[in-house]
């Protein structure tokens, strides 16, 4: 299920969700909420992982991982070839207690995934 909504692309798959920023956006608690709510309905409650595929330039407020997280969503990673992207993503890992890892592309990130529910 792919959800285009007006900052971001979400793409919700059985294990996983994919999420890709539009150019110039900014994740704020407000998106944070809206993304969220589209997580919660779709894997109502199953475990979950996230991808952030970063292939767009966006801000990230770094305040939004200090909201409750969703229990049931066991880790993210960040796909980057960007190595400021990575950069900003380390400062994020700090912040983030599950599991959090760095790839260059969908098809690893989607592999590690695979290492979750196997």
């Amino acid at each position: 299920m792919i959800h285009n909504l007006k900052f971001c692309d979400l793409t919700l798959k059985n294990t996983h969700a994919i999420l890709v920023m539009h150019e110039g956006t900014s994740i704020t608690m407000e998106i944070v909420m809206i993304i969220r709510t589209h997580l919660e309905d779709y894997y109502k409650g199953a475990e979950f992982l996230l991808i952030t595929d970063r292939r767009n330039t966006h801000t990230i407020d770094l305040d939004i991982y200090k909201n409750k997280t969703m229990k049931n969503m066991k880790g993210i990673a960040v796909v980057s070839k960007n190595p400021k992207e990575v950069e900003r993503a380390m400062r994020e890992q700090a912040l983030w207690n599950q599991s959090f890892a760095f790839f260059d592309n969908i098809i690893e990130a989607e592999d590690w995934v695979k290492t979750f529910f196997n």
